[in-house]
């Protein structure tokens, strides 16, 4: 056999070996090709409708356009007669500017004037600044002299007003104690009446009284009784002036209880026998109460 032939017969063999597998593969993917192919045709008609859109977007788009540009020639030609009338103002305005440049002369030597006149301003202006600054040094101290007067003020008046308190509260104290001294020497008019006049200074030194020097005025601690007198201790001694002989007026508020003979003196103390005291009407003389000593009595 020539060689030629048998190098066809094996190409022939290699095509059929290589054919048949192709075969197999294009029997497979048929439906596959024919699922795209429909999907591609299924594209193709929704790309030929929104081509079909787009034209009349265009088409829609070229008419708006269209308008747009007879609104812009109208415009155009209203900017053109502006521009011409600016072409007429600045035509005006370079005359103006020629017969302003002719009087640049005069202007100028205005302008030197000024200067000169503008020097002389600021070393004024200098000179009414300086004396400003003076007058404001002197303005802020002024004020902070006002601050302190017035810090002093506040001050005195705070003082003036604690002052004034006192001086109501010592009124009201006096008035307190002219109502008590009132109520004290009716207590002891009522007590003459009642009782009689007290015994003469002489009498009363022979009897062992003897009258006090001073105004005192003290309170009772503790009370003893027993069945032959009561004793009354109060919370004022030798230290007060207190002496013994000196017969103090027990009272409770403006009324009479009863007297208090001192007996018995310590520095701080002063023990007296209780006197004329009744318990029944007036009361009983007890702790608390005070024990007041009149000058000359």
């Amino acid at each position: 056999m020539h060689l030629l032939t048998k190098l066809f017969i094996v190409l022939v063999s290699l095509l059929a070996v290589m054919i048949t597998p192709l075969v197999a593969v294009n029997a497979v993917n048929d439906a596959s090709f024919k699922t795209k192919l429909a999907e591609m045709t299924s594209k193709k008609n929704a790309l030929d409708e929104a081509l079909k859109a787009s034209d009349q977007i265009r088409m829609a788009s070229d008419q708006s356009y269209a308008v747009k540009t007879k609104e812009l020639e109208m415009r155009i030609a209203e900017l053109q007669k502006d521009f011409d009338s600016s072409v007429a103002e600045a035509t005006r305005l370079q005359g103006e500017l020629a017969n302003s440049r002719n009087g640049q002369e005069d202007i100028r030597a205005r302008i030197g004037m000024m200067a000169q006149t503008q020097q002389a301003q600021q070393q004024l202006g200098e000179t009414l600044v300086d004396e400003l600054r003076a007058l404001r040094t002197r303005a802020v101290a002024a004020e902070r002299q006002a601050v302190d007067l017035e810090e002093e003020l506040g001050i005195v008046r705070s003082q003036l007003d604690i002052a004034q308190a006192a001086r109501r509260a010592l009124q009201e104290e006096v008035q307190q104690l002219n109502d008590e001294r009132d109520s004290a020497m009716d207590t002891i008019a009522r007590y003459v009446a009642y009782i009689g006049e007290l015994p003469t200074a002489s009498a009363g030194i022979a009897a062992g009284y003897q009258p006090a020097d001073r105004n005192l005025s003290a309170t009772i601690l503790n009370v003893r009784r027993s069945e032959d007198s009561t004793l009354a201790e109060i919370n004022v001694g030798s230290r007060d002036g207190i002496q013994e002989g000196w017969v103090l007026t027990v009272a409770e508020g403006s009324r009479f209880i009863g007297n208090l003979r001192i007996i018995e003196v310590d520095l701080n103390r002063a023990t007296g026998v209780v006197e004329l005291e009744d318990q029944n009407t007036r009361g009983a003389v007890r702790s608390g109460q005070r024990a007041i000593a009149r000058k000359g009595q």
